[in-house]
């Protein structure tokens, strides 16, 4: 892991340690969708049996230049990912607000910036630990960008997780063929191997790597790839607003940090317990 993930996640941990004494216990409409989301995770690593440790990151010789040059990452480590996207009565019960232009209680939320994103992480991660959903030093946090890429190809080598054929798309992914703004609710097409949804399309979701223009000098061991003072981050996915170009697992996008769009929203992932 980089050092440049390992202070991130140890600054995160550290405010998360302090503020924990301060937190207070959830309510319990936010108890029950903390439940509920907590239920929706999926584990991956070594003593899963999706596991796969190395996986090739990146488009063929083929694709954009900002998609390679395509190389090897290794991710040794176990980790959780949501199911879903995080649907609008969640963020609304835990930051007290919901931002989204397509109103709906269980579609994936929006307008939101980076900046918000990570809060709604943290804030996450202290009504968890309250509630006991989760140990104390277990954090509710975006994905690198290897790591979303990993669980979006779920061990495959396809340009979608599907595979090769574009025609498939609509089964698996909203886009702008088939989609008329943000108002399905989350999870209302096929999974991809892994069982996660909305991997393809719907909305882009933050990571929290900054923008690069390739991979060159890229991390290989799935930690995020920060630059310090950039002002930019990586979206990944595709939207309802995007051609299936945009919602291949390697397609790569890179954002203003305080961006917000109703095509942008959030998948989280739950470290392992230590």
């Amino acid at each position: 892991m980089t050092r440049s993930l390992v202070l991130t996640i140890a600054t995160v941990i550290s405010a998360l340690s302090s503020a924990t004494i301060q937190a207070q216990q959830p309510t319990e409409s936010q108890l029950a969708l903390l439940k509920v989301f907590h239920s929706e995770f999926v584990a991956i690593g070594p003593d899963t049996k999706h596991f796969s440790k190395t996986f090739q990151m990146g488009g063929g010789k083929t694709a954009a230049s900002l998609e390679q040059p395509q190389h090897s990452v290794a991710i040794a480590y176990s980790f959780s990912v949501a199911r879903y996207e995080i649907p609008q009565n969640l963020w609304e019960a835990v930051m007290g607000s919901n931002p989204s232009k397509w109103k709906g209680p269980r579609n994936s939320v929006e307008m939101l910036s980076f900046a918000e994103a990570q809060d709604f992480c943290q804030k996450t991660t202290l009504l968890m630990r309250q509630a006991k959903l989760i140990k104390g030093n277990q954090v509710v946090r975006l994905p690198s960008e290897a790591e979303w890429e990993y669980f979006a190809r779920a061990g495959t080598e396809t340009i979608y997780s599907f595979g090769n054929s574009v025609e498939k798309l609509n089964d698996y992914g909203w886009h702008t063929g088939n989609a008329a703004g943000n108002d399905p609710p989350v999870g209302a097409k096929k999974p991809n191997p892994w069982g996660l949804y909305d991997i393809h399309g719907y909305l882009w979701e933050w990571c929290l790597d900054t923008g690069h223009n390739d991979y060159d000098q890229a991390p290989s061991d799935g930690s995020a790839w920060i630059t310090a003072k950039s002002k930019t981050r990586i979206a990944r996915g595709g939207s309802w607003k995007d051609k299936p170009l945009k919602l291949t697992s390697s397609f790569r996008f890179i954002v203003p940090a305080d961006h917000k769009d109703d095509a942008l929203g959030l998948r989280c992932v739950l470290t392992a317990e230590k």
